[in-house]
């Protein structure tokens, strides 16, 4: 299916600070990330995304030129007779730059009382014009809001944010904006599909460069468990019994990544025949794609800043080791909160007590270890909401998930 011509619009972008500002940016990142001819149309702004053009029409915004005293007047409940000129022009100008586009996106221009020269500039063009998949993004609505009662006025054309507009597909951020815009539209729920704001899991975890493109090429944002062990490559850290501990999650119908942080010594005859013997079990154990040595993907040492950002971005410690001093991943762990595997010596059970799923490095246990840590990601609430953010409202997610059907195959989502 051919890629539909994307248009964004609203009354300003980036550098200009506000949530839907940041909403739209992270729109248009998605969509040049999937490859869609993409461009921004605000009244202020700048280019946000490499390939994103902004296009700058002024009068969207509350301060152009020819807006402002219309919309002075109209903030007084006050219609002035060069209403009808300024909003033709207007609509001249969105006209010319929605020749091109399969897909316009709206947001909140439809609902908010900020432009209404803008609105009823959007509301002739939509009637008249075909081909255009036109979406009202609701993210706030004037009518249903106290602090803007004496712009809720029941005549043109404030009317215009109280009622569907023809040629208009609305959608909103959230159930309770649902609720809202059914009531106020007059819409029912059916033909108002929940697409929700995303958050950027990579930006708010502050990861490094490599871990970002790790993050994104991994897809760990639709992985049931990040695992993570900060360690070189020696056979005193026992990698080998995570492996099958990997191994047995992998039965369990589990999709994981772990992350290993050290490289072998090259100049280590005897650690480098460890390495390739963990390697031989990796394939053995067909878990080639779920174990990756980061000294395998990475070009230099994992850094000090990058071992803290896998704090950050991974559910568990793995760190089945047969000997250590003292155990300093395990405090690191325990103040990223994340879920604790380890070996049951007793520098490591000195730390964390109770709190942690023991190897039996006698007996080996790793059928019991991977029951222990599917049992743990499930009963802790912190964990469960983690989960829930990234996997449900990573950027990544609510593009594919959400947005991509909405101008895709729009008429199976307002079906």
């Amino acid at each position: 299916m051919a890629k539909p011509k994307i248009a964004i619009l609203h009354y300003s972008c980036p550098p200009v600070i506000g949530g839907v500002e940041f909403i739209i940016e992270a729109h248009a990142r998605e969509f040049a990330k999937a490859g869609f001819d993409t461009k921004l149309i605000v009244g202020k702004g700048e280019d946000v995304w490499p390939g994103v053009p902004s296009v700058v029409l002024p009068n969207l915004s509350a301060g152009g030129e020819k807006v402002a005293p219309i919309l002075e007047s109209i903030g007084r409940g006050e219609v002035p007779p060069t209403f009808d000129n300024v909003v033709a022009y207007v609509e001249r100008e969105l006209r010319r730059e929605l020749r091109d586009v399969d897909v316009c996106m709206m947001h909140n221009v439809l609902t908010m009382h900020f432009n209404l020269v803008l609105t009823a500039a959007l509301a002739n063009i939509m009637a008249d014009t075909d081909g255009i998949n036109f979406i009202g993004w609701t993210h706030d609505l004037t009518f249903c809001n106290p602090d803007y009662e004496k712009h809720q006025i029941r005549k043109y054309p404030w009317d215009l944010m109280s009622k569907p507009l023809d040629g208009c597909r609305y959608c909103v951020i959230s159930a309770q904006r649902q609720q809202e815009t059914e009531e106020v539209l007059g819409l029912p729920a059916s033909q108002l599909p929940v697409i929700p704001d995303g958050i950027d899991v990579p930006l708010q975890w502050d990861l490094p460069e490599r871990l970002r493109e790790l993050y994104h090429a991994e897809s760990l944002s639709t992985t049931d468990i990040v695992v993570m062990t900060p360690t070189r490559i020696l056979r005193r850290k026992n990698l080998a019994a995570g492996m099958e501990v990997v191994g047995e999650l992998k039965k369990r119908g589990v999709s994981l990544r772990w992350l290993i942080t050290g490289a072998p010594d090259v100049y280590n005859p005897e650690t480098m025949k460890y390495y390739r013997e963990l390697q031989d079990q990796r394939r053995r154990l067909g878990i080639l794609n779920e174990v990756i040595f980061l000294g395998e993907r990475f070009n230099g040492r994992v850094s000090n800043e990058e071992i803290r950002a896998l704090y950050r971005m991974s559910d568990v410690l793995l760190f089945p080791s047969q000997s250590e001093g003292f155990g300093l991943p395990v405090l690191e762990a325990g103040l990223s909160g994340l879920v604790v595997a380890i070996s049951d010596i007793p520098a490591l059970r000195e730390l964390a007590g109770d709190d942690a799923i023991y190897f039996d490095l006698e007996k080996g246990n790793a059928d019991e270890v991977a029951d222990g840590i599917v049992e743990a990601m499930k009963g802790c609430p912190r964990t469960r909401h983690w989960k829930k953010v990234v996997s449900k409202y990573s950027w990544e997610t609510v593009f594919t998930n959400n947005i991509l059907p909405a101008v895709m195959t729009p008429e199976k989502v307002w079906a």
